[in-house]
């Protein structure tokens, strides 16, 4: 059963994608066929084609790929160079092809006025760079610190509107060695459409309630990336947790988040507004992110919970084989919860940040990094966990 889950879901699925009201479609039915009551948040959102990129400068062509989201660009420049913010600071660049290296690039931007997290150094530089106004942008990148990409895109924004591509880090340097009276020529193959799209909830209401408990993981993944770990896992835990959920106390909903890995953080947007319009109170919240990797265990952290609670996660760790504690981290879904102080449980692999990551957003990430065993262990634990805070308050 949970291979035939994970077959309806493993597969390349960015936001507002063919493939992606596919498993909309397939998670409403699951939710139907559990008992659930369903609600749909609609909401618009963009996708995205890419074709061909390429520099080419002195009789060399130079494969680029073009920033996801990024407009299209065809034209000639010179090209400018910087590492640092100070270099960049004092180079004029308007107009002009600037390839940005060094410290400039070592992590992914958050995308433009990012609705959660949109740190004061990436802001800083965003608006530097639009001020700068270089006609096109190339970031010459390595490996992502938090994924497999390698090399990674820089910007990832439909809102930030100057042209972009990426390289591999080992060009910066070469490029450097060019003549820097000679034009460069920049073909950015990029295009994006508006699509409708929605968020779906699964609902189950208590017949006295003391608030809502929310169960959820994203359900969407990065262009061409199958997202097996990353994270249909996530969704079959959720799917087989589902089933097993009972509370007389709270109402239930769950919530397979479409947009986590969306620039605007769409559908994550419309259940916050969907929550807040209905005045919810929301007792507590697990978050399914990237589980049941091979080799690993199921992991656990906790946030903003009660000593009480704590004590009730401890009593279900003791004794329970491939459930274990891990380190906080706050890069998925429920970081917007716990931001606001709400209590938060996040389930995810023991191995996450020590070789877990190695393949996520990139076309490595299929069936063979997930132990679909690991599934109903962690959908016992959440289960048993809810069971358990139910009875004692």
């Amino acid at each position: 059963m949970i291979k035939d889950i994970m077959k309806n879901i493993v597969k390349d699925r960015p936001l507002g994608s063919k493939n992606n009201t596919a498993v909309l479609f397939y998670l409403e039915n699951q939710f139907a066929t559990l008992g659930y009551d369903i609600q749909k948040l609609p909401f618009l959102c963009t996708t995205w084609k890419t074709g061909y990129s390429c520099l080419k400068l002195q009789e060399r062509s130079i494969e680029v790929h073009a920033s996801p989201f990024s407009p299209s660009f065809e034209g000639c420049g010179k090209l400018a160079f910087a590492e640092s913010i100070d270099e960049l600071s004092d180079l004029e660049c308007q107009n002009l092809i600037l390839i940005l290296g060094g410290d400039l690039v070592s992590v992914s931007l958050q995308p433009k006025n990012y609705p959660f997290y949109y740190p004061d150094e990436h802001k800083n530089l965003i608006e530097l760079l639009e001020k700068k106004q270089p006609a096109a942008i190339i970031a010459a990148t390595g490996k992502h610190p938090l994924c497999g990409l390698e090399p990674f895109p820089l910007f990832e924004d439909g809102n930030f509107l100057i042209p972009s591509a990426y390289i591999h880090e080992d060009l910066f340097s070469d490029l450097q060695t060019s003549d820097p009276r000679s034009l460069a020529h920049l073909s950015i193959r990029s295009g994006k459409t508006t699509q409708q799209s929605c968020q779906l909830v699964g609902m189950k209401k208590a017949e006295k309630s003391a608030g809502k408990i929310v169960i959820c993981a994203h359900m969407d993944s990065k262009y061409d990336t199958p997202g097996a770990l990353d994270n249909a896992a996530g969704v079959a835990v959720l799917l087989e947790t589902a089933k097993k959920l009972q509370s007389s106390r709270y109402d239930i909903e769950i919530v397979p988040f479409n947009g986590e890995e969306y620039y605007e953080a769409s559908g994550e947007v419309a259940y916050l507004r969907y929550i807040e319009e209905n005045h919810d109170k929301i007792a507590f919240v697990v978050n399914i992110d990237s589980p049941c990797h091979v080799g690993s265990e199921i992991a656990v952290s906790l946030y903003n919970f009660s000593a009480d609670a704590k004590q009730c996660a401890d009593s279900l760790m003791d004794g329970r084989r491939k459930v274990v504690y891990g380190p906080e981290w706050y890069a998925g879904d429920h970081a917007a919860f716990a931001f606001r102080g709400i209590p938060c449980m996040v389930i995810t692999s023991s191995d996450l940040f020590d070789g877990g990551l190695n393949d996520t957003h990139t076309i490595r990430d299929t069936m063979e990094n997930v132990d679909p065993g690991l599934v109903e262990y962690a959908a016992d634990y959440i289960s048993d966990f809810v069971s358990l805070i139910s009875s004692d308050e």
